[in-house]
């Protein structure tokens, strides 16, 4: 439709001037110019998508966008297909960002998960390593036990030990135990008479207290036991000093509890300290404070 409309006003420029020159009104500058730009105008309407810039001298310059549009056309194309290509890329950038934000929260969980277990971990090595030193100890202290209770004095002596340590975790335990023992060898009946085995030729009544202490090291706890008799009920004639610090000697060293207990019980009827057999640190103690007084 413009592009018809712009041939008629072409079409009626020339005509008209035509007309105008032909009835002898002469060709004056302005009605050429008029005619001119109308022609110009017809052709404008005409290539109106177009780029035309024309440019008559004393009128102007008429210009059309067709083939300026045309170019900016491809320049907006590439854009957009730039911008689209860009919009790919951000999107791609944009999804990489994320997957690596996820991948890094789901490390940074998977970390204090780990953290967690390895917490709880060790939590359970140090409360493992605690039940099995209590339970070393447990055994241990079982152990010690029943050593003492088969006439193992080393083993009594340590349940002593344990029966004063405040940081022993079974101190009260040890305690009950030492006690135990220390009343069980002290019946209210003993035995006596032990026989002892003397060396065949030998008067042991003649025998100085040095000479039957090294034969007391010499033979098993039960003559042990005969030993101590001999020197102490029937051996009158040494010393009762002399014959005190002798059983205070097997107090301090013998291994046999039972030996022991014999020991402390004739201790005790010579000094009269009033404590129980193997009460051995209070006989020992009573010794060392009283020794000098003893004729």
């Amino acid at each position: 439709m413009i592009q018809l409309l712009g041939i008629l006003i072409v079409v009626n420029a020339v005509i008209v001037t035509a007309w105008w020159i032909g009835t002898g009104r002469g060709g004056s500058p302005a009605a050429l110019a008029l005619c001119a730009l109308s022609v110009f105008a017809g052709i404008a309407f005409v290539f109106q998508d177009r780029l035309v810039e024309v440019t008559v001298k004393g009128v102007g310059t008429i210009k059309t966008a067709a083939e300026q549009a045309v170019l900016d056309a491809k320049e907006v194309a590439a854009m957009r297909e730039r911008i689209a290509a860009q919009g790919a890329t951000v999107d791609l950038v944009a999804r990489e960002a994320a997957d690596a934000k996820r991948l890094v929260d789901e490390v940074s969980h998977k970390n204090e998960q780990a953290e967690e277990k390895l917490s709880s971990l060790d939590k359970a090595i140090r409360e493992g390593s605690t039940a099995v030193e209590q339970l070393k100890a447990y055994t241990a202290f079982n152990s010690t036990v029943v050593a003492a209770q088969t006439d193992n004095r080393r083993a009594y002596d340590q349940l002593r030990r344990w029966s004063e340590d405040t940081a022993y975790p079974f101190q009260q335990a040890a305690l009950q135990a030492a006690l135990t023992i220390m009343d069980a060898h002290d019946p209210a009946m003993v035995r006596s008479g032990f026989a002892v085995p003397w060396k065949q030729g030998i008067d042991p009544k003649t025998l100085s207290l040095r000479q039957i202490a090294e034969t007391y090291s010499q033979v098993p706890p039960q003559i042990r036991i005969g030993v101590l008799e001999f020197v102490w009920e029937t051996r009158t004639d040494i010393p009762k000093k002399e014959r005190l610090e002798f059983l205070a000697q097997v107090l301090r060293d013998d291994e046999s509890l039972q030996v022991v207990e014999y020991a402390g019980r004739w201790f005790t009827q010579g000094t009269g300290d009033q404590f129980k057999p193997l009460a051995i640190a209070e006989h020992l103690k009573w010794w060392a404070e009283n020794r000098e007084s003893v004729k």
